[in-house]
């Protein structure tokens, strides 16, 4: 009772109080700005920087660097909006379908931006530059959010976004490449194959079907924490079940199992040909467990969490970190720390990197109340695809224009600190664009 009453009067210290239900959490957007800041800052490094801040080579060494942490943190944050979101979505009285189908929606969107990044450096006829700076121009315009409100505002935004949509489907239309043999849906393996190939679906691509895998999961098991933890779990049981042998490599030796063989079989085969396309090893396996970190997270941010004061989420969170650390210490023994692998030790490492690093802000922000550093990255946090294709853009017109000798000297500079701070002045430049685009009324959403 004495808590309850300390709690309406606003007394009791900052770390025992509890959030407002209204309150959005800042210090989520804060995280994800700064994985936009470090996106934009290790993919800008020239060749001189340091081996640490570049991805480790080589590519299947065992350990990881700066640059290899960037797209683990993408796929945590992604699992802590996960739970945000279908609270918000029960609480407008939104069915489970209606929920299952903008799940569908949001990952079939996701898969169809990673293909076009995946395919934007191997254009053959207007350039890769050329193409993949338009192409990223569209997806801006093609996702932009219309506002409700009538006015002039939501005539431009209309005609904007009509104008994405044409120009990305004349862009599709037109796109060729050097002639390949691909794996194609449907049809097999074809030769002299010259439009858009799934291969390994690129960055985005890979966080559409870990989304997929995690919202489908939380969307069956609710709140039920006990059970996404048990989730997490089986999806890095399930990479290192493909990864060694396959989920069904021991068939052949249990003929108890008679009639059933030969369904299991089909089951096998049918299995293998959905990998081929979709790798359930990592892209729904390994790395749809960091998500599942992530959602983990996520669930006790919800305004009807059952952990609801500020000390009990950090100390949730840090019993979540040592887990995920000791786990990933076990797992190392399988196949190491890698990305290119998706090893599952790499997986929870960044996944308890991310979490301890949110940690730190949400002490920082949403408990101690020191908020006003974070401005020049929040408005990228809040608008993470127009931040994640702003870079390809500037770089495009930068190349087009002629510049590059001048504006992008800093990459092949023998100065170290002229390479950091060049690349470091991009990210701000990058981060700082997003707001002035967002201040204008330009958002994406999927």
């Amino acid at each position: 009772m004495e808590t309850t009453l300390a709690q309406v009067h606003g007394e009791g210290s900052a770390s025992t109080r509890q959030p407002r239900s209204s309150s959005r959490v800042i210090s989520v957007d804060t995280l994800r700005g700064l994985t936009i800041l470090l996106m934009v800052f290790v993919n800008d490094l020239g060749h001189r920087a340091p081996s640490w801040m570049r991805h480790i080579q080589p590519p299947r060494a065992d350990g990881m660097t700066l640059a290899d942490i960037v797209f683990p943190f993408f796929l945590f944050i992604v699992g802590i909006s996960i739970p945000l979101a279908l609270e918000r979505a029960e609480g407008l009285g939104t069915s489970r379908w209606l929920q299952f189908g903008h799940i569908l929606i949001r990952s079939a969107g996701l898969l169809v931006l990673g293909v076009i990044e995946l395919n934007s450096d191997e254009d053959r006829t207007l350039g890769s530059n050329v193409w993949g700076m338009l192409a990223a121009i569209c997806v801006i315009l093609a996702w932009c959010v219309i506002p409700r409100a009538g006015g002039w505002k939501r005539a431009v935004l209309l005609a904007l976004k009509t104008l994405g949509v044409l120009g990305l489907l004349v862009l599709l239309a037109i796109y060729r490449r050097e002639p390949h043999t691909a794996e194609v849906p449907f049809l097999g393996s074809v030769s002299n194959w010259v439009w858009l190939r799934t291969g390994w679906w690129g960055i985005l691509g890979l966080i559409g079907w870990a989304y997929l895998t995690v919202a489908l999961v939380t969307l069956l098991v609710g709140r039920r924490r006990e059970w996404l933890m048990g989730g997490l779990a089986i999806l890095i049981l399930l990479h290192l079940a493909v990864q060694h042998g396959g989920l069904f490599a021991r068939l052949d030796h249990k003929p108890w199992l008679g009639a059933a063989l030969p369904v299991l079989r089909s089951v096998a085969r049918g299995v293998d040909a959905i990998g081929g396309y979709i790798g359930l090893g990592d892209a729904v396996g390994s790395l749809a467990a960091i998500t599942m970190a992530g959602c983990l997270l996520g669930s006790i941010l919800r305004p009807d969490s059952d952990i609801p004061d500020h000390r009990g989420r950090v100390r949730w969170a840090l019993t979540f970190v040592v887990g995920q650390f000791l786990a990933g210490l076990m797992t190392d023994t399988f196949e190491g720390i890698n990305k290119i692998a998706a090893t599952p030790t790499w997986c929870l490492w960044c996944a308890a990197l991310a979490c301890a690093l949110w940690i730190v802000l949400y002490q920082v922000m949403d408990v101690a109340g020191f908020r006003a550093w974070s401005i020049v990255v929040r408005p990228a946090g809040a608008n993470p695809l127009i931040a994640y294709f702003l870079h390809p853009i500037v770089i495009g017109l930068v190349s087009l224009g002629g510049f590059c000798d001048r504006l992008l000297a800093y990459k092949s500079s023998h100065e170290l600190w002229v390479v950091i701070a060049g690349s470091l002045g991009m990210a701000f430049f990058v981060c700082a664009g997003t707001g002035i685009i967002a201040r204008l009324g330009l958002r994406m959403h999927l």
